[in-house]
């Protein structure tokens, strides 16, 4: 084949597939290759050019299907992010704002639902604007609920509504609807409670119970505590009684004074004007509290000092001013019983008038007092004796006859009991024959030796019981008068230590019996009220 070149030809490539691309290169400025080596076969036929390119056409068409499902599924992020649009941005911050400061809705279009909206009129799929109505929502429910809690019913309905427009779920609407209706229908009744107890006010009705004005304004405090109406209401009511308060303590009527001001720490404790009335009160109290100290002492001196009926003024003036008193009471109590005492005294005399006027003021002093009903019987025991005994005089014989008896009942120990056959009513009986007797005047001296000595013996034995009926024994001797003081006072001590032992013992039983032979003997010992109050500590 003959290569070299036309001179008068064009240059031109020719044809790729008649290069021959496996032939050596020659040196470097050689004119002709060197012959083809003899010997080796020929190469294998080439594919045709056709297959190719129906491959390469088989995978575009895949690349771009596969692109055309790639951009249908991510064809909204894609878009924002290729294609990013600022003003539907910024039409989704500025709601975004107005939703944080809870405008939800304006009737301009500047609120967050109308702002968010209108991103989603231009963009129906935007995933912000879709999620800000649904927070707008959502806080549509939040609001109607404190609006609720406020007592702002006009505010709960329009955020009500606005739920309602934005589809709220029907279960949280249906909560919030029936609350506010009942609200509704509590402040209906509330105002009506709230224009009765400002009527009852300007009527003067302020403690009545149920339709008082006070009454009134606590029970919309219940329902309402912070109804500014009823606040302002009540804590003018109290402010007057606290001034009724300051008039009774200024009058010294201490116990209305203390109920009006009790009156308002129930209601009100927090009241401005409660604290400055509150210490006149107690100021006024301890001043009360020295006096009834001083009063008390008084009475019960005059009680000790046998004065009875001073005494019993005493106890009752103390409980005019307070009548739970225990004390004062107690000192009552004390004066029936020895006035008591003193009746039975007068009825062993026979002196019937006495004894009855006696037992009547007792009785008025302490109605259910037992030694009250002991001065009674021993009364009426006294007028069957006296029955018993002859109008007419009796001669010396009956008169030695009399007295050999009561001698006798001394000798038996029948010194004051039984009545009309014991030694006293004897000598009292033969006394009333003969008041000049020598003999009669040494039997009484016999028998307050006796009295005397069996009180000595049997107080010695620790026998109380027999102790306490030898000095009754002497009490009727002693006709009321206060020799016999320390006698008594010795036999109630040893009543009281002996209530003290069974009290150790937990025989409560006994206890009692022993405070009540102590408080019989003497009313006015001051052991009296420590000993009854570890008795009542202790559960007897």
């Amino acid at each position: 084949m003959n290569h070299r070149k036309d001179p008068g030809a064009t240059p031109s490539l020719g044809a790729l597939d008649q290069l021959d691309l496996d032939r050596p290169r020659g040196r470097e400025g050689s004119q002709d290759p060197p012959p083809p080596a003899p010997g080796p076969p020929s190469r294998a036929p080439r594919p045709p050019r056709s297959l190719f390119w129906v491959w390469f056409a088989l995978g575009s068409l895949v690349v771009v299907v596969a692109l055309l499902l790639a951009l249908g599924t991510w064809r909204e992020s894609l878009s924002q992010a290729l294609i990013p649009s600022s003003e539907l941005n910024r039409e989704i911050e500025a709601a975004q704002l107005a939703l944080a400061r809870g405008e939800l809705s304006r009737a301009d279009g500047q609120g967050a639902r109308e702002r968010f909206q209108a991103v989603l009129a231009r963009d129906p799929d935007h995933p912000a604007a879709r999620s800000g109505l649904v927070a707008v929502r959502e806080a549509a429910l939040v609001h109607a609920r404190a609006a609720l809690a406020s007592g702002d019913f006009d505010a709960a309905r329009q955020h009500l509504g606005l739920a309602r427009a934005m589809a709220a779920p029907a279960d949280d609407l249906a909560g919030i609807e029936a609350e506010l209706a009942n609200r509704q229908s509590a402040e209906a009744d509330i105002a009506q409670r709230l224009q009765a107890a400002r009527d009852a006010q300007a009527q003067g009705r302020i403690e009545q119970q149920g339709d008082g004005a006070l009454a009134l304004y606590e029970d919309v405090l219940r329902l309402q505590p912070d109804n500014a109406i009823a606040l302002e209401g009540r804590r003018s009511l109290l402010a007057s009684l606290l001034l009724d308060a300051e008039r009774a303590l200024v009058d010294g009527d201490l116990r209305t004074a203390g109920a009006l001001v009790d009156r308002v720490v129930k209601a009100d404790p927090s009241h401005l004007g409660l604290p400055s009335v509150q210490a006149r009160l107690g100021e006024a109290r301890a001043a009360g509290e020295n006096a009834r100290e001083t009063a008390l002492k008084a009475a019960q001196a005059e009680l000790r000092a046998g004065r009875i009926e001073a005494a019993a003024l005493g106890f009752q003036a103390l409980l005019a001013e307070r009548p739970d008193d225990v004390e004062a009471r107690q000192g009552m109590d004390d004066a029936a019983a020895m006035l008591s005492a003193r009746a039975s005294r007068y009825a062993a005399d026979f002196e019937f008038d006495a004894a009855a006027e006696a037992i009547n003021r007792a009785r008025e002093w302490a109605p259910g007092s037992p030694a009250v009903a002991a001065a009674e019987r021993r009364l009426e025991q006294a007028r069957e004796a006296r029955d018993d005994v002859p109008g007419q005089a009796l001669d010396p014989d009956e008169l030695d006859a009399l007295l050999d008896e009561a001698a006798a009942a001394m000798r038996a120990g029948d010194l004051v009991d039984p009545p009309g056959a014991s030694a006293w009513d004897l000598l009292r009986r033969a006394q009333s024959m003969a008041p000049d007797n020598g003999a009669v005047r040494r039997a009484f001296v016999e028998y307050s030796r006796r009295a005397r000595a069996c009180f000595e013996d049997e107080l010695a034995g620790n026998r109380l019981g027999a102790a306490q009926a030898c000095l009754d024994a002497l009490v009727v001797r002693d006709r009321g008068g206060d020799e016999l003081a320390d006698d008594r006072r010795r036999l109630a001590d040893r009543w009281l230590a002996f209530g003290e032992e069974r009290l150790g013992a937990g025989e409560f039983a006994l206890a009692r019996r022993a405070l009540s032979a102590a408080r019989e003997v003497d009313p006015s010992n001051p052991r009296l009220e420590t000993f009854a109050e570890r008795l009542r500590r202790a559960g007897g």
